[in-house]
């Protein structure tokens, strides 16, 4: 979907509060079209922010689609005059007095619902802040059902709840076979820490002797060592950092978010600076260093390259239908070798959807522009099941060949099926 940026014109002094409203109906409008936008925030003030969460972002919005909002807040030399140095402070104070949280992971899912995160694009030098605000799904059928005929959280096929509700063992398990990358850990924490924030809401309700409906004990009864299995996860992704196991992306992704970080411990340390708080400002200095360290070690890093199986094949069929498609609609009389190998083309088109569907790990597709290369980070045709469903995991993914110490060129590994990252190579 194609991106538009809204940017506000400056009004006169007497209509300054009309242009939070305005905004508000923006995005209420591409809300309902199910659209994500970018928003431009120059010229906002503390009074337009709030305004602006009090009236939209902080209340549930009608919505076709789970939506993202794209605020610029911010930039490099250029633009820095043109916004409040510290709107990202005002905007996430009033974020957070709605009950939004911050999600570095976050994205525009039913699971990122009441999330937002920092983002400071160092190739367009801007800064970004993405809300994700909560949702109410415009109803498409007569049992009063989302477009997944459920409305609920997760059903029992979801990965998320296919976690929780397993042994400490089979979830150890299901994280080798399905999110064997990074990016794809980092997907699945994100959504397991909504069931562990739903887990504290269902035990503070009983906690206060009131009664859950059927299907939320029906949840509470299916969850089995949530806080271990989130503890796990934490461990691992520390792991894989620690031993340089992330991509280009993934390391880009990284830096991106612990740059941001450190930008908010900066205003926490003036602040507590302000506030006369030395304690507080010397136990963030430290933090700050520890992030500044993390970033060096991550970059120190060279990146491991993710590629797909089949690749080669991939790449000689799209080539052969788009021959093929140009030939078809070339309006020419065909001769009859020319029809031969048009005839062929249905068959291709199977072949290479059978090839583009095979079984994927988990968020796989959500994590795609970070696992691969720009050329590969395209959209997926996805497979339609035959025959009923199909364990998860492993599927078409393999890492690129890398050469030995002798400079001999060391073939890459097939991955098994039940891990599709299973050979690893250096960029």
């Amino acid at each position: 979907r194609l991106f538009h940026c809204w940017r506000p014109a400056r009004p006169t002094a007497p209509f300054f509060p009309t242009m939070a409203s305005a905004l508000c109906a923006e995005i209420k409008a591409n809300a309902l079209r199910g659209d994500s936008d970018t928003y431009d925030l120059a010229g906002f003030s503390p009074a337009w922010l709030t305004e602006l969460v009090d009236q939209c972002l902080g209340q549930r919005l009608p919505a076709k689609d789970y939506v993202a909002c794209k605020f610029v807040i911010g930039g490099g030399k250029k633009t820095r005059s043109k916004y409040d140095p510290d709107m990202l402070m005002h905007l996430t104070i009033a974020l957070r007095a709605h009950g939004l949280e911050e999600d570095r992971g976050a994205s525009a899912c039913e699971m990122c619902q009441g999330m937002y995160k920092y983002q400071h694009d160092t190739d367009k030098d801007l800064k970004y802040l993405h809300v994700f605000p909560k949702l109410d799904l415009v109803k498409e059928d007569a049992n009063g059902s989302g477009a997944d005929g459920t409305g609920t959280h997760g059903t029992d096929q979801s990965p998320e709840f296919q976690c929780v509700s397993c042994t400490f063992e089979e979830f150890q398990e299901l994280v080798t076979m399905n999110v064997p990358s990074f990016s794809q850990k980092r997907a699945l924490l994100k959504r397991l820490k909504v069931m562990v924030s739903a887990l504290e809401m269902l035990e503070k309700l009983l906690t206060e002797q009131k009664s859950l409906t059927e299907q939320e004990q029906a949840m509470y009864d299916s969850m089995v060592d949530v806080g271990d299995k989130v503890e796990y996860l934490n461990k691992e992704l520390e792991n894989m950092i620690g031993k340089g196991r992330l991509t280009k992306g993934e390391q880009k992704q990284m830096v991106e978010d612990l740059t941001g970080k450190m930008e908010e411990i900066d205003l926490m340390c003036a602040t507590a600076e302000a506030e006369g708080k030395q304690k507080k400002k010397d136990a963030l200095v430290s933090k700050k260093k520890e992030v500044e360290a993390k970033m060096a070690d991550i970059a120190s890093k060279k990146p491991i390259v993710y590629t797909m199986a089949h690749e080669k094949e991939l790449n000689d069929l799209r080539t052969e239908i788009t021959q093929l498609a140009k030939l078809e609609n070339s309006g020419k009389l065909l001769k009859g070798d020319e029809l031969t190998k048009l005839a062929k083309k249905p068959r291709l088109e199977e072949r290479l959807a059978a090839l583009e569907g095979e079984d994927k790990g988990w968020f796989e597709d959500e994590c795609r522009d970070v696992l691969f290369t720009p050329s590969m980070a395209k959209p997926v045709a996805k497979k339609k099941p035959v025959g009923g469903s199909k364990p998860a995991g492993g599927g078409g993914l393999v890492t690129a060949a890398k050469k030995s110490g002798s400079g001999k060129r060391v073939e890459a590994q097939k991955a098994t099926a039940s891990n599709p990252f299973a050979a690893l190579g250096d960029e």
